[in-house]
This record gives structure tokens, sequence and C-alpha cells, in this order.
């Protein structure tokens, strides 16, 4: 379990530490202090610097370039590439660049560093993007994967296609412990439905039921359906929900962004024995009366299976609900602390259970 998690020259952070971090770790701080950054950091080094998880969250925030075509002007019929220049803190892109995340625990640590391409490196790994200038070659290096390289346009640019995502896959890193990555926006219904398909197969449906009751305390079944047609559309299509005395089934997304969202809390916290739960805005969608629940849920089922989990919130209420969970079970203390992110300093201001309960009772602002 990592106690420890450090940030060198990592998006917004030139460095940062988190310290005394617990099984269940709640990041607060204001807006753009860089609560999502340290959740990125923490991924990448769970997936041991595979560059798939450096493209998601370059495509989550919408990190791209305008595409150019052979003579230079902006096309728009090609798809824009990634940008990874903010991926470096200072928005810096050019040789001798880097970014390190470590962890003391078997993690260890994983390096990015910008080098200088050899004659024909480039060109050998996959010059694809036409009207940038290649010279570059982004060096990923970590303890299971050894170095790993990627061809990257001068202005920090990199086009994800099929040649690039087999190549990562094929050198993908051994990954030392499961790792989910929820964001805001939930999951997709097809990648829920495959999750879905692994509870039904270790028999935990029940669980998942039982969990969806913070909500909905009639719910008796969860369906998804089969076919690509009901997957075509945005939203929730293919998942409906049974309940107690009512024959016809509901679609998951009539009862709105809590249920669902909570769905897909609930199928990640089932998947991830021994792993890593990173949740952003872990109480978006849901009513503050269902916050304590929602805790409870999270830090029994990290316990009882081992998964570590770091969460950020905007929320005082959820503060105010895992302050009521310590105060009816005290004993989850020691499983618990909130980390506040300040970008002034060098390190995360770390709060244990009675700090916490402290905090809330005399009104302190932890956000």
């Amino acid at each position: 379990m990592i106690r420890k998690l450090t940030l060198e020259n990592y998006r917004s952070f030139e460095s940062y530490t988190l310290e005394d971090l617990a099984r269940v770790n709640l990041l607060v701080g204001p807006n753009n202090c860089g609560k999502t950054s340290i959740l990125e950091a923490a991924h990448f080094l769970a997936v041991q610097g595979d560059p798939r998880a450096l493209v998601h969250s370059t495509y989550r925030r919408g990190e791209v370039l305008p595409s150019r075509s052979h003579d230079g002007a902006e096309d728009h019929r090609t798809r824009e590439p990634y940008d990874l220049s903010h991926q470096f803190y200072g928005h810096r892109f050019d040789a001798g660049t880097s970014f390190q995340i470590s962890s003391d625990d078997e993690l260890g640590n994983v390096g990015v560093t910008i080098r200088q391409a050899e004659d024909g490196q480039a060109e050998d790994l996959f010059n694809i993007e036409t009207g940038r200038t290649q010279s570059l070659v982004l060096r990923i290096k970590s303890p299971s994967q050894g170095n790993f390289d990627l061809a990257v346009n001068d202005d920090g640019s990199f086009t994800w296609n099929r040649r690039a995502l087999r190549r990562a896959a094929a050198n993908a890193p051994t990954v030392t412990r499961p790792v989910q990555f929820l964001e805001v926006d939930s999951l997709e219904p097809l990648v829920m439905a495959a999750m879905w398909d692994n509870v039904l197969v270790d028999g935990r449906e029940t669980e998942v039921i039982h969990a969806m009751r913070i909500l909905e305390s009639d719910l008796s079944s969860i369906h998804f359906l089969s076919g690509e047609r009901v997957h075509q559309f945005r939203g929730s299509p293919g998942i409906v929900l049974g309940f107690s005395g009512q024959k016809r089934r509901v679609p998951l997304g009539s009862h709105g962004d809590g249920i669902r969202r909570l769905l897909g809390l609930s199928l990640s916290l089932t998947q991830l024995r021994n792993g890593l739960l990173l949740a952003d805005e872990i109480d978006t969608g849901l009513h503050w009366k269902v916050m304590e629940d929602m805790w409870r849920l999270v830090v029994a089922t990290a316990c009882d299976a081992s998964i570590q989990v770091f969460a950020t919130t905007h929320s005082y209420d959820c503060v105010r609900g895992l302050d009521s969970l310590l105060g009816a079970n005290p004993e989850l203390g020691d499983h618990v602390c909130i980390q506040k992110i300040e970008r002034s300093l060098d390190q995360a201001v770390a709060f244990d259970a009675d700090r916490i309960r402290a905090a809330v009772k005399h009104g302190i602002e932890l956000r």
C-alpha cells in the first residue's frame, strides 16, 4: 500500500509529496490546485508507465493540437494529435525535460524524459504526423518495463493511431495490482457491462445490488441488455433495473446521474481486490443525506478487499459524511485520512481521523 507519493516536475507540481496516506484517502482543496493531477500521477505509477495512461489523461482534458496537412496548413479532416507537453511542469517540451512519480511501496518509481532522437529513430518508431518536425523521443522508464520509447513531434504532439496502440499494447508493462480510474462522467455502458460479466462469474451480484440500495431501497435486480443497438446512444442504454412489486424494468438513465455514478463505483470496488481505485469527484450526483452510506460502502469494501482508494471532492457535505461515518464507527479511523492539497506548499497537509472530527466539529475549512 502506498504510504508516501512524490511528484517531481509533473503537470502543475514542481515538487510535491503526500505522506501518511491511508487505506482510503480523500483529496480536498480549491479549484485548479492539482487534485486530479495527483490521481493521474498515481494511475500512471500503478500501470508502471503504460503510455496509454498518458494518452487517456490528455484525451479526458481535451489537450490536443490542430491537425496539419502535408503543406503545414490546418486540416480538420484528420484526427487532432494529443498534446503531451502539458504533462510536464511549466508545459515545457524540449530535450532534457523530465518528470518522475514515485512511491514507497513495490511500485517504485516511473520516470519520463524527453530525448533527442538518434538518426532514423523517430522513423523506426512511428513517424505518423505530417507537417510537423519529429526529432524527439519520449522515454518512459519503470521498474517492470525498463525503457520504452515513443517518437513525438517537437511541439509535444503525438498521434495515437492503430499502429501506436498495437505497439503500446505489445510492450505493456507488468502491472502488479488492478487499477481503476473512475471519472466524473462515470463509466461507459459497454465498460460497465464487461465489469458486470465479471461480477456474475464471481457470483457477487448481490453485493452490487446491496450497494445500489443506498439510493433505491426497493431495487431487486440489475440487467445488462445484449445486442449492439442498445449501445448506440449516449447515456446509459442497455442497463435496466428491477424493483420489488414492479414487473416492468426501468432504464438506468431514468434515475439520473447519481445512481449511474453509484453503479460505476460499486462495480469498480468489486473488481479491485488488492488493487487501487482512483475516483475523481467521488460524490458527484449524490445527495448529502447518503454521503455517510456512500463512505461506509467505500471504506468497508476497501478494508475487506485490501483496496487503496484515492478520491477527490469539492463538497463539504462529502467531508461531513466521512466525519459522520467516523463518529459512528471509530474503529475505521486508522483506515481513513484527508489530504489537503495546496500548491503554495511542497507537501499536502494530512488529517487523520481525530483531526477530521475536530475540524468538522469546530467548523474549520478543510477544502
